[in-house]
């Protein structure tokens, strides 16, 4: 499976889908030009993902991406209740939530310095955030700012105020920017446990698509994903929110509400085949935004937690042609020397052998728990680490080597910033940008 990034853009697959990293877009509409917001109801023709949606850096893509535990949907009986009203009652929440929290969502506008002499920051791109705090404190995407020279947020009414960067987290692409708007226009969000989130659960969007400010779409939480990566750098979205929500380009940082008006996520890419929605749209749940924000206001920044491993998930192709003692784990394939795991002394693969179609390097440790807990796919390592696990605490993995199981216990190191490791199976090729695209700002920002 081929992975072509193209601006904030990647084509996945033969059929030539877009994953695309719903962030920063032009500002060619104003607020005159877009007299009312776009209320549209998404009908969920989501159908599983049986597919890989990007590769997991530095570990392995991710095989339907099913959620262990995740609540099972099941069928009720029908309600007493004409479709119509069914209907009405859809849209009359949708316009409750749009109507109060529509004054708390702004567009965030990112300029940058052109090369040259004496050159002045021009328009670049914009996305979405929402004010999170009494103090001017907005919530958004780490993609929509990461490359601005200067920021700037316009609220619903048109009013622009400078803002400046406080913290941001490539990892769990996040950021958190301040404006010093005036404390009688200051309209924070209530924001919600993603972790009661329900399948089939009605969800509202509110951001910026294509620059077309106050925009409302609206749709259900179609799935949860354990782990879904974006196209290329280092970031992953835990227990990912997958929902039918119509999500463009633009709309990256902007809320995700459930039906009473709290924030559950916050909107990050979308699956676009041939350039159109395909209904599959993902957002980081708000609870993993919960876990690091304090973080992000204090120091600017958040400690992930680093074993320093690559792994490759055991399959029964795996386990047979490598006669290994078991059918499911994870096959060490790389240690970083440097890392906490290396200081313990875990060992990665020391030959490569053909196991089906896939390479692996057989003679490494096999992780078969950790803390006590069955793994079987490298996302479920990461989804515990980063759920369960800050740097500097303990850690036990179970481990089988020459045969024998034994617990060895290591203390977390910091992830460092950007970390690729070794992807073990199925890496997707990648090729580069064309010249001349910006990979943060695929739209030309006229001047304002």
């Amino acid at each position: 499976m081929g992975l072509l990034k193209l601006g904030t853009a990647a084509l996945v697959g033969s059929a030539l889908t877009l994953l695309v990293v719903v962030g920063p877009t032009n500002l060619r509409a104003s607020a005159e030009q877009v007299a009312a917001p776009a209320v549209t109801t998404v009908a969920n023709t989501a159908p599983q993902v049986n597919g890989n949606v990007g590769a997991m850096t530095g570990q392995a893509p991710l095989p339907g991406m099913a959620v262990p535990g995740a609540p099972a949907v099941v069928a009720a009986p029908a309600p007493a209740v004409a479709p119509q009203s069914i209907t009405q009652g859809t849209v009359e929440t949708t316009v409750r939530v749009y109507q109060d929290n529509r004054p708390s969502v702004v567009t965030v506008i990112s300029s940058v310095v052109p090369p040259g002499f004496r050159s002045d920051p021009q328009p670049a791109g914009a996305g979405s955030g929402f004010i999170i705090d009494g103090q001017g404190h907005i919530l958004t995407n780490n993609h929509v700012v990461s490359e601005a020279d200067k920021l700037e947020v316009t609220l619903s009414d048109g009013t622009t105020f400078a803002a400046r960067l406080v913290g941001r987290d490539a990892r769990f692409d996040l950021a958190v920017i301040q404006a010093d708007i005036p404390a009688d226009r200051l309209r924070a969000v209530a924001l919600g446990d993603s972790d009661r989130l329900q399948v089939g659960e009605q969800v509202i969007a509110i951001g910026n698509p294509y620059g077309l400010d106050g925009t409302v779409t609206t749709g259900i939480v179609s799935g949860r994903r354990q782990v879904v990566t974006e196209p290329g750098g280092d970031a992953v979205l835990v227990n990912a929110i997958q929902t039918d929500t119509s999500i463009n380009p633009g709309n990256s940082g902007g809320p995700l509400m459930n039906g009473r008006g709290e924030v559950i996520g916050v909107n990050t890419m979308g699956l676009m085949p041939n350039g159109g929605q395909a209904g599959l749209n993902f957002a980081i749940p708000i609870n993993n935004a919960k876990r690091i924000l304090d973080d992000l206001l204090a120091k600017g920044a958040y400690a992930h937690p680093f074993v320093g491993i690559g792994t490759a998930e055991i399959t029964s192709t795996i386990a047979g042609t490598l006669s290994l003692p078991v059918k499911e784990g994870l096959l060490v394939q790389s240690v970083d020397p440097n890392s906490a795991a290396g200081r313990i002394g875990l060992r990665g693969g020391t030959e490569q052998q053909e196991a089906g179609a896939r390479r692996i390097m057989a003679g490494g440790d096999i992780i078969v728990a950790i803390d006590g807990k069955s793994l079987r796919r490298p996302e479920d390592f990461v989804s515990y680490l980063e759920l369960n696990k800050k740097a500097g605490e303990e850690v036990t993995l179970s481990i089988i080597r020459d045969g024998q199981q034994r617990d060895v216990t290591l203390t977390l190191g910091e992830r460092p910033a950007a970390q690729a490791q070794q992807t073990p199976r199925q890496q997707p090729s990648r090729q580069q940008p064309g010249q001349g695209q910006n990979p943060r700002f695929p739209f030309p920002v006229p001047g304002r």
